[in-house]
């Protein structure tokens, strides 16, 4: 009871002595160092700008159509079709008649030192060859080389939807660091708010000078970080160009788009029509079609071989010669026992053939594991978009409370620097969420080959 007592004389002497103590008390002035707010770093433009760029804020569709206009690696892979057009047109001619001319004079002489002349004159002749039968071995071989150009037709059609994937990925990702970037910079104005609430509650003396230096800090840690983000958004601009095939320097704003949902859930359905679309899937079929027309080609390397020819031959001493011969008739080739020869290709065309069927067993598996993948980021994605939106809604919320909390003086200033970074962390969140979403929906249309490659070159026009 008697330490109860002097405990409450103590604090009534406490409270009506406080003023004269709090007079004799200076403020406490908090030594604290400002951070400037530096400008971003920015490239300079290049020379010339590509003509098919435009000045304006880009689709995803319109850098798709750009880069598969610029990208080298679709020259790369249009130059493979035109040499496979090149091996059809070799292996077709030996279907076609050939024709071989030949012109000459000569001047023979028994010795040289007095150069009588036995036999001079000029000598035109001309050939005419027209393969017959060969049991289909050039037919088979010109097959082969057809089938050959669909396959490296599919190859460039896998090559642009690749290529469009990865620049509306890379579009995305761009578009995600800007609006990051915004994040970041309301982040700064919010701090620097937060700075002026500490200082003028400290000015009158209900602050703490603690708090006046938590919230510089928090100033200088959301400039630190709004330097990073413009950096990542600078960086994401300059991978951005590379993959559009143009100079990565070029200045390139992404337009506010998004991707088109999927018109099913059904994964069944979309795995059935990936594996008809997928231009992996007919790349692979052809060349089962190119293996099996070797196989037959080979199988009749040896085989007897009927050609018609005819020749005309002009022989005399003027020109043009007067003496017209002319001969036809018909050959036949054949190598009965060529050492293995045949028995060799034979058997590699058969492991080329085993090879290209399990290709295509390999890339049905792949095509069934792209699209359940794809699948299931696109589900998880749109999931976390939806969490993220509750998330910064409740984050701001809180921020408003707690605010509201620390101007009435009932709360900590570490509960406004909480609050904030919460809704800093709420407000990225969604930010990359939109993103993922319209990237899954991107990867998903690429795994069931549902790349829109015409609309998508339209779109640069």
């Amino acid at each position: 009871m008697l330490r109860t007592r002097i405990t409450i004389t103590s604090a009534l002497l406490l409270m009506c002595f406080a003023p004269a103590f709090a007079q004799q008390t200076p403020p406490i002035v908090p030594k604290i160092k400002e951070t400037p707010l530096p400008a971003p770093v920015t490239l300079p433009p290049p020379p010339a700008v590509s003509p098919d760029v435009p000045n304006r804020p880009l689709t995803a569709e319109e850098a798709a159509a750009i880069a598969l206009h610029h990208q080298p690696g679709i020259t790369i892979a249009q130059a493979s079709i035109n040499a496979a057009k090149g091996r059809v047109k070799q292996a077709r001619s030996g279907l076609l008649p050939t024709v071989h001319g030949t012109a000459g004079y000569t001047n023979t002489a028994l010795n040289p030192a007095d150069l009588p002349v036995l036999n001079n004159g000029y000598q035109l002749s001309a050939s005419l060859n027209q393969l017959i039968f060969d049991f289909n071995h050039t037919r088979d071989v010109v097959r082969e080389a057809q089938a050959q150009q669909t396959a490296a037709g599919a190859n460039l059609t896998r090559a642009q939807s690749d290529l469009v994937l990865q620049v509306k990925q890379a579009f995305y990702t761009y578009a995600q660091n800007i609006r990051l970037v915004s994040v970041n910079e309301a982040n700064v104005k919010a701090a620097q708010s937060h700075l002026a609430l500490a200082q003028a509650r400290l000015n009158t003396g209900l602050g703490l000078p603690a708090d006046v230096v938590r919230a510089q800090t928090a100033v200088a840690d959301a400039i630190f970080n709004l330097n990073l983000a413009n950096n990542n958004a600078a960086n994401s601009r300059v991978a951005l160009a590379e993959l559009m095939g143009i100079d990565p320097r070029t200045p390139v704003e992404p337009a506010d788009t998004s991707e088109p949902p999927m018109a099913t859930n059904d994964v069944n359905a979309l795995v059935n029509q990936a594996i008809a679309q997928r231009p992996e899937m007919k790349q692979a079929q052809a060349n089962i079609v190119a293996s099996r027309y070797g196989l037959s080609a080979a199988k009749t390397s040896n085989a007897p071989a009927l050609t018609a020819t005819a020749g005309w031959l002009q022989r005399g001493s003027d020109f043009p010669p007067g003496d017209d011969t002319l001969t036809y008739g018909v050959a036949l080739q054949f190598t009965p026992f060529d050492a293995g020869l045949t028995a060799g290709r034979v058997e590699e065309a058969r492991a080329n053939l085993q090879a290209a069927q399990a290709q295509l067993d390999s890339t049905r598996l792949g095509v069934i594991s792209d699209v359940s993948q794809a699948y299931l980021n696109l589900r998880t994605a749109e999931q976390r978009a939806v969490t993220a939106d509750a998330e910064y809604a409740n984050a701001q919320e809180a921020l408003r409370l707690v605010e509201g909390r620390y101007k009435a003086g009932m709360g900590t200033f570490l509960d406004v620097l909480d609050a904030q970074t919460a809704l800093v962390t709420a407000d990225t969140n969604r930010v990359n969420a939109i993103s993922a979403v319209n990237q899954a929906r991107a990867a998903l249309a690429r795994a069931i080959g549902c790349m829109n490659l015409s609309q998508t070159a339209s779109a640069k026009k």
